[in-house]
């Protein structure tokens, strides 16, 4: 009887699986998928909203590097992102038409051109996630961040027209859910809004060209978390029926009574 009940509470010890703990531990990541921008509009010259530059469907890209506090995480993140640049779209006539490098003198509004070129940005946050739900089910998150990033925007008509880059400040909004592979792997999808304003350039005529960027991206994750706190330890099995199991122990508390 006393070798069954023994053998019954290391059996439970051996099937009791690991708890899916994130708390007080570090974690890293991928992130990868699609991007929207929305239309750049150009203030050119000291005049507002003088043209506007749609772009393409393109891609954004991060890699982390957090740690989770229970239910609020703080993290580090370097991103880049990228899409190629449409239409250029001219709203009010600038200079007496001498709108851009290789629109001759047709500068009125309305007018439509295709382009080559891109916007990107490579950028450097902080962000701060609170979580909602249990670390061994989907998970929900919300938060948001600030960092800077360094801006590009190269627009090329019949001529290099805008070639610059300028670094500022930018911050984001996040949200998206998560759920475990194992006791180390999660995945994830998330939704981030990015913006940096302030982005100051000069195009080929020497013209101060201002705009801000903002993007909407659906992302991919996949986090591996490191060992944190390890779990409580097993409480010990209950002692075998019958006594102390020591002859001598039980000889004295007989002899005692």
């Amino acid at each position: 009887m006393r070798k069954l009940a023994l053998g019954m509470a290391l059996a439970s010890t051996a099937l009791a699986t690991p708890a899916l703990a994130r708390d007080g531990q570090w974690y890293v990541g991928v992130e990868g998928g699609a991007m929207i921008v929305e239309d750049v509009d150009l203030d050119i010259g000291g005049i507002a909203d003088t043209a506007s530059i749609d772009h393409d469907t393109g891609y954004d890209f991060d890699g982390i590097v957090g740690y989770d506090f229970g239910s609020f995480r703080l993290e580090a993140e370097v991103g880049y992102k990228q899409a190629s640049s449409g239409d250029l779209v001219g709203t009010t006539p600038v200079l007496g038409g001498a709108f851009i490098p290789g629109l001759g003198n047709s500068g009125n509004a309305g007018y439509f051109i295709d382009t080559n070129g891109d916007v990107n940005a490579l950028s450097f946050m902080l962000n701060g996630l609170v979580d909602f739900g249990a670390d061994d089910g989907i998970q929900g998150f919300v938060g948001g961040g600030v960092g800077v990033a360094r801006t590009e925007l190269t627009n090329v008509i019949a001529t290099p027209w805008l070639d610059d880059s300028d670094t500022g400040f930018a911050w984001q909004a996040i949200a998206g859910v998560r759920a475990p592979l194992s006791d180390s792997w999660d995945v994830g999808l998330k939704y981030r809004y990015f913006n940096t304003t302030g982005v100051d350039l000069v195009d080929s005529l020497g013209r101060d060209v201002s705009t801000d960027i903002s993007t909407h991206s659906i992302l991919g994750s996949l986090i591996y978390n490191f060992g944190g706190e390890p779990d409580a330890p097993p409480p010990p099995p209950p002692p075998p029926p019958g006594g102390w199991g020591d002859g001598r122990l039980v000889w004295v508390q007989k002899r005692t009574l």
